[in-house]
């Protein structure tokens, strides 16, 4: 339970499918005191009456253009097909809506500055979906790097994914399918917190791999910053074996984290020993076998992969909550967003994926 003074804000969704209704509806049912959910839109009767069963009282909507028109609803929560996301925001800002968008905001960088230009004639109500920022595997990873215990991190690896046959409309290129879209939005984002500075290299694998569309399904991005951290990603549809989630390397340790597991493993060199000063020598170097080899005192430890207190990804909720109601700025800036849509522009293009 969220204490509050505040209404909770009157909410539409549009588009009630994996993200809308699975995602998006399961967790504003959970926060009464937050959003009341007034509407929603499909146009599948049978996903509207999913919402009905449970809330008689929801008006439901056939067309999109229906919702936006209904004065009762202060906020559009946008969950509709990624090539859609642009026209049904503008049409929710033009009508003095405030917008939660799911990701992608759209389907291109060009589309993202559209947006910027009406976002801010609206009034800075457009509040981008970047979810992924609050996975507790991510807070983890945050948290260790900033305690130090690796020292300087120079390295950072995200492995995501599963086989899937994929078959639907996000496996088609027309319909802004493809992995670098409904993926590499959340996984980018995350990079570049991680990176804390744009990239000054990039480089960009897409292929297909097991989809049996024409979009991308595998993406493989390699991001370097100024200082000589490189964060390497890799989200594959056709991906068979485990792959640690996150592994982060450093000049003094490692950690690592595997999807599912209840604990992280953490491996650092004993801050308490006091290793002896060295240098290097253009000398001739002895023998092996003359060299006594140099005693590291290693800490290892196994650690929960994410502490009790966090809420995990709906943790976004709230803070649209606070945005709307306590005026307090969003955290996911649109500038942030739109920088997101311009490195996925310029990883397409050097992938030259046909």
């Amino acid at each position: 339970m969220i204490y509050t003074t505040r209404p909770p804000v009157k909410v539409g969704i549009a588009g009630l499918g994996r993200a809308g209704l699975e995602k998006h509806y399961a967790a504003l049912v959970k926060i009464p005191e937050l959003f009341k959910i007034v509407a929603v839109c499909d146009p599948l009767k049978d996903r509207r009456d999913i919402v009905r069963e449970t809330h008689p009282e929801c008006r439901s909507y056939r067309r999109y253009e229906d919702l936006v028109a209904d004065p009762d609803v202060e906020l559009i929560d946008i969950a509709t097909r990624s090539d859609e996301h642009c026209e049904h925001t503008i049409q929710a800002l033009k009508a003095n809506k405030w917008v939660h968008l799911e990701r992608p905001m759209c389907s291109d960088y060009e589309e993202a500055m559209v947006l910027r230009a009406v976002a801010l004639k609206a009034g800075n109500r457009l509040l981008v979906r970047q979810s992924y920022r609050y996975e507790p595997a991510f807070i983890k990873v945050k948290e260790i790097i900033e305690s130090g215990v690796l020292g300087n991190v120079y390295s950072i690896i995200m492995r995501r994914g599963t086989y899937n046959r994929l078959d639907d409309w996000q496996a088609v290129k027309r319909c802004s399918g493809g992995a670098l879209l409904s993926k590499g939005t959340a996984f980018l984002d995350q990079a570049l917190l991680l990176l804390k500075s744009p990239p000054v290299k990039m480089w960009a694998d897409l292929k297909r791999v097991a989809a049996v569309g024409d979009a991308e399904d595998y993406m493989h991005v390699l991001m370097r910053n100024q200082v000589g951290l490189t964060v390497d990603i890799k989200y594959s549809g056709g991906r068979v074996s485990d792959d640690p989630l996150f592994r982060v390397c450093g000049s003094k340790g490692e950690f690592t984290l595997y999807e599912g597991q209840p604990e992280a493993h953490l491996k650092y060199i004993n801050p308490k020993q006091d290793l002896p000063r060295r240098r290097a020598s253009v000398r001739t170097p002895p023998l092996s076998s003359t060299i006594e080899p140099e005693v590291i005192d290693w800490v290892e430890q196994r650690i929960p992969a994410a502490t009790e207190a966090e809420s995990g990804m709906d943790l976004i909720w709230v803070h649209v909550f606070n945005a709307i109601r306590e005026n307090i700025n969003y955290p996911i800036t649109l500038d942030s967003a739109i920088e997101v849509m311009r490195l996925l522009a310029l990883l397409k293009k050097e992938s030259a994926f046909a």
